[in-house]
């Protein structure tokens, strides 16, 4: 981890646990902490798994003009053009095996490719991104394994079998290991959501883009998230903060802790760590 340099000119805020409270929604504090960050001049940026269209009208009414991290970092986007600045797809030689693994195991697979979800059916574990504002679309998987189609990730659904996803997550990475065509870095997300990107799509190096893009340093940033898919950019910035809700992978990454989810904490961390090191 580089060190602090004393100046925060980003703050990469992570989206689900994080932005958002244990109810999906934006608490009045929270909304009004991030808007104080960018008015102190702060380059305020989300890092999120979900795709950047999902969390975009966030980033409308909060007036963020800096690049934002989507899909786990497979995706860096303008947000006031849309436009795919960094992006980092699997192969498709990658995608046909993920395809045939959640067949071989029992899953109707999830793919995301630039602006559209798609599945070669809808199931009832498609709320668990639905209520990310991410909604399928249906397509032969003819046309999932086509290699025209670009592909920033893919996921295996299923809260039943959730319980499952830890081995199967060290399992599959053990298979694409021994001489298989498959390449690719695998999370589980959230409860229930085993996610699949390219090796390239992380967080911290998404963040090290932006702070290129941006003029800026590693060591210029603060980062707040909660989960598994936060450890590297938590360990990997300048100051990493945790929330109160934070898995222990991501307590132990971080220099800090504030509240939970429920409690404001990323409101406190803005006005306690974020605003008092803003650019002078």
């Amino acid at each position: 981890m580089p060190p602090f340099s004393g100046t925060c000119r980003v703050l990469v805020v992570d989206i689900d646990g994080t932005f958002l409270n244990s109810a999906k929604a934006v608490s009045p504090a929270v909304r009004t902490a991030l808007i104080a960050a960018r008015e102190a001049g702060i380059h305020v940026c989300f890092a999120t798994g979900r795709m950047f269209e999902a969390v975009s009208h966030w980033v409308s009414d909060l007036g963020l003009t800096a690049p934002q991290i989507a899909n786990n970092g497979a995706d860096v986007v303008d947000p006031c053009s849309g436009q795919r600045l960094r992006n980092r797809c699997l192969s498709p030689a990658t995608v046909r095996w993920l395809l045939g693994r959640a067949e071989e195991l029992g899953f109707v697979p999830t793919v995301f490719s630039g602006r559209r979800v798609l599945a070669p059916a809808r199931t009832v574990d498609a709320t668990l991104i639905a209520r990310n504002n991410e909604f399928v679309d249906v397509i032969p998987m003819t046309e999932l394994r086509s290699p025209a189609l670009s592909v920033e990730k893919v996921l295996y659904l299923s809260t039943e079998r959730a319980p499952e996803f830890a081995a199967l997550r060290d399992r599959l990475q053990r298979e694409a290991a021994t001489g298989q065509e498959a390449e690719f870095s695998v999370l589980i997300t959230e409860p229930g959501i085993l996610n699949f990107c390219h090796p390239e799509a992380t967080k911290l190096k998404a963040v090290a883009w932006v702070c290129a893009y941006l003029g800026c340093d590693l060591g210029d940033v603060v980062a707040v998230g909660d989960g598994d898919n936060d450890v590297d950019v938590l360990a990997g910035v300048g100051l990493g903060v945790a929330m109160g809700n934070a898995s222990a992978g991501a307590r132990a990454a971080a220099a800090r802790s504030v509240p939970d989810n429920d409690h404001d904490g990323l409101a406190v961390a803005v006005h306690e760590v974020v605003i008092p090191t803003a650019p002078p």
